[in-house]
Formats: C-alpha cells, sequence, structure tokens
C-alpha cells in the first residue's frame, strides 16, 4: 500500500494487524472468556481501524470477492430452457383458448339448433310462416269457424283465427281459435311420430291474439265445449302454421275483455270512470282501457255483434 504513517507503518501492515487482532479476539469469544480480559485488545483494534482510515481515507473492511460471473455457455443454457418453457406456456395457454372457443361453439350451435327447433324452422307440421307477400295465388281452401259441425265429423279442414286461450296440459295442449263471432276448440297431443313435443311447446309458447292457420281432423267431443260457440266440434291438429304475432304484449286478454261488466248503466252519463272490484272475483277490463285500446276492444264478440246490428238496421233504413 502507497499510503504510510509519520511512523513508517503503511495501510497493508496495519490492515495484517487488524487481522491478527481480530483472529485474537474471536477466539476469545469463542472459550467464552471475559470481555474485561480482552477489552484492551478490541481497543486496539479500533484505534489500528481509525488509523487506518486517515492513511487510506476509508473504512477498513474485509477484502470484497468478487462475484463468479456465471459461465457464458451455461446463461445461453438457462436462456435457451426459458425460452421454451415460455414457448410451452403459450402454445398450452394458446391449446387452452382454442379448446374454450371450440366448446363455446359447439354451445352456441346446440342451443341455435334448439331455438330454431322449438320455433319450428325447417318443420313441414308447424313454426312462423313466411311473409305474405303476394307474390301467387294460393290453392288453399279455408273454412270458416262458423261452418263447423258434426256432419264434418273426421274431415280435414284449414282454418285462420285469433289464438284466443291456450293451455299446455301434460303432452298437449288445448287452444280456442277466434274468427269474428265464432270459435272453436283446438287440440294438439304428442305421438312420437308426426306431432312432436317440439311442437306442442311452440304452439303452447304462442301469445294470445296470434293470427294461425290450423289444420286438421274435425272430431266430434263426448261433452259439448262450453267455451267455445262451437260446442259440438274439436280439431284434432295436424299442422299449424303462425301468420303473425303481437309485437308487443297486450294491455289486457281478450278473455278477460269478453266477460260481460257486472253492473249495468240505467242513464247516460252514469258511468263515473272509477273502476270497481267484480263479485265473482274474475278479472274484468275497464271502460277507459276499452277506449285507449279500441281496436282491440273492438274484436270482442259484443262489440262484433253490435255493430253488425247497427250494419243491417242501416241496409234495412
Amino acid at each position: 500500500d502507497r499510503f504510510t504513517t509519520m511512523s513508517g507503518e503503511s495501510g497493508e501492515e496495519i490492515a495484517a494487524k487488524i487481522v491478527e487482532l481480530g483472529t485474537l479476539i474471536a477466539s476469545k469469544k469463542a472459550e467464552k472468556i471475559p470481555i474485561d480480559e480482552w477489552k484492551p485488545t478490541l481497543d486496539e483494534m479500533l484505534s489500528l481501524k481509525a488509523k487506518y482510515k486517515e492513511i487510506t481515507g476509508k473504512d477498513y473492511g474485509p477484502p470484497k470477492q468478487e462475484k463468479k460471473n456465471k459461465n457464458a455457455q451455461q446463461q445461453q443454457q438457462a436462456s435457451d430452457k426459458n425460452k421454451e418453457k415460455n414457448a410451452a406456456k403459450a402454445a398450452a395457454k394458446a391449446e387452452k383458448e382454442a379448446k374454450k372457443a371450440r366448446q363455446r361453439a359447439e354451445r352456441e350451435r346446440r342451443e341455435r339448433e334448439k331455438a330454431q327447433k322449438l320455433a319450428g324452422i325447417g318443420q313441414d307440421n308447424f313454426g312462423d310462416a313466411p311473409l305474405v307477400q303476394s307474390k301467387g295465388i294460393s290453392d288453399k281452401v279455408w273454412t270458416s269457424i262458423s261452418d263447423l259441425k258434426p256432419n264434418l265429423s273426421s274431415k280435414t279442414v284449414l282454418i285462420r283465427g285469433h289464438i284466443h286461450t291456450s293451455r299446455l296440459v301434460g303432452k298437449g295442449v288445448f287452444i280456442l281459435v277466434r274468427s269474428s263471432l265464432y270459435s272453436v276448440q283446438a287440440v294438439c297431443f304428442e305421438d312420437g311420430k308426426d306431432i312432436s313435443n317440439a311442437m306442442v311447446k311452440y304452439i303452447a309458447g304462442l301469445p294470445s291474439e296470434s293470427v294461425v292457420d290450423v289444420m286438421g281432423t274435425i272430431s266430434v267431443p263426448d261433452q259439448p265445449i262450453d267455451s267455445a260457440t262451437q260446442k259440438m266440434v274439436e280439431i284434432k291438429i295436424s299442422s299449424l302454421k303462425c301468420i303473425s304475432k303481437p309485437s308487443a304484449p297486450m294491455p289486457f286478454l281478450m278473455e278477460d275483455a269478453c266477460r260481460p261488466d257486472c253492473g249495468k248503466e240505467t242513464d247516460v252519463g252514469a258511468y263515473t270512470g272509477e273502476e270497481k272490484e267484480s263479485e265473482d272475483g274474475l278479472v274484468r277490463v275497464g271502460q277507459e282501457m276499452r277506449l285507449d285500446n279500441r281496436w282491440i276492444d273492438l274484436r270482442t264478440p259484443a262489440n262484433q255483434s253490435i255493430f253488425r246490428v247497427e250494419s243491417m238496421v242501416g241496409h234495412l233504413f
């Protein structure tokens, strides 16, 4: 060391003495000798450290060992391994994402097919009919509901009307089809052949007041059907096509609108606008609701009859 004291001691010599004293102190500590006996040695070592700092300008410390650099080849091998691991992880992740995408696509395909099956897409005997664009003249012959009589038993007929009510019962569905003043009951039961479960669910899911074409065979029930005007006949559905559906929920049910009012107006202006609860507990449509939705209210048999009477009176006079 080029640094020396006035006494001629160099920094290297002082460092050697510090090491020697440090070794001595360590041995005394190991022998568990009381500090009072080796404290002078400790004070001398501290004094030498201070003198070392005066000579060299830096604190004494054991020589720092340079960290062994990794071999370049080892570093390269580690880097290559990391690249392989990262590539394997990326490939596994990509395969996992691709598997998820395939499963998602398969699930969407099944749901789409199920929805199409329930909607009757691709089915011949049920589903939504294509838009009527008057491109050609149809050879279909519709039978009026008013003409359905027991003498047509076992005959196949085609009718068109509004779905008045529908009721799903087990593997079958009952619907009441209404046109003008007349209505008839139609039934459809799953048979595992021509009538599928999807067809029954499709018919039961049609909203009230949907316009439908119903084809089926006339049969005579054992008991009269009180809910229909054509009480002595019903139609066993073989095919049903929906012509149009309501684009929004109906403000009231036609079944409720067809019920007569509980009270009768005796004088002009007796109606006050107050809705009263019916005594029998059944739902009834109030006057304001009827007037707000007049275009629906005119479909009721009562209003149909009123306008027919007015029309006949006009013809007579």
